[in-house]
């Protein structure tokens, strides 16, 4: 179980680096990347000055990506609920439906890595550093996180 919360976790962390592309500022270029948080706060992608040329392009990138995509893993995690909302624990259909999730989030996880490399790849060297700065300071925060969570944690776990 413990993978598949850091599935999801890792997941989750992809997605939301690469839905920083999508600030809906329309002023003039070049613009300043932001979160629904606010600027500067997200992923690799947030707070970069981009032309509207690269904006667009990011935006079509996703568009095709999200359209190659399927319903995701909601079915998949809407059949493991049944399953443990049973009267009869059946443990080798739980491992089935958990891989089956693993497997549905880990396509998913690829197709947006190949999105965001492709929108990397849109970016000056100079936008790329940036990129890079903030993907470092995004993990620190996040390892920052864990371990807080994790000294919240009791002991007995």
């Amino acid at each position: 179980m413990r993978k598949l919360t850091a599935l999801f976790i890792a997941s989750t962390l992809a997605l939301g680096s690469a839905a920083t592309a999508f600030a809906a500022d329309t002023t003039a270029a070049p613009m300043k990347m932001m979160h629904h948080n606010g600027p500067g706060k997200g992923g690799p992608f947030a707070g970069l000055a981009l032309t509207e040329q690269q904006r667009q392009q990011m935006r079509d990138i996703m568009k095709e990506s999200r359209q190659d995509r399927g319903p995701g893993a909601r079915d998949e995690r809407q059949a493991l609920h049944n399953l443990v909302a049973s009267e009869n624990f059946d443990e080798a259909k739980v491992k089935a439906q958990i891989d089956a999730i693993a497997k549905v989030q880990s396509e998913h996880m690829l197709a947006r890595a190949k999105a965001e490399n492709k929108m990397y790849n849109l970016l000056t060297p100079e936008q790329k550093k940036q990129y890079n700065e903030n993907y470092l300071s995004h993990e620190r925060k996040m390892t920052e996180r864990m371990n807080k969570m994790k000294e919240q944690q009791p002991a007995a776990q």
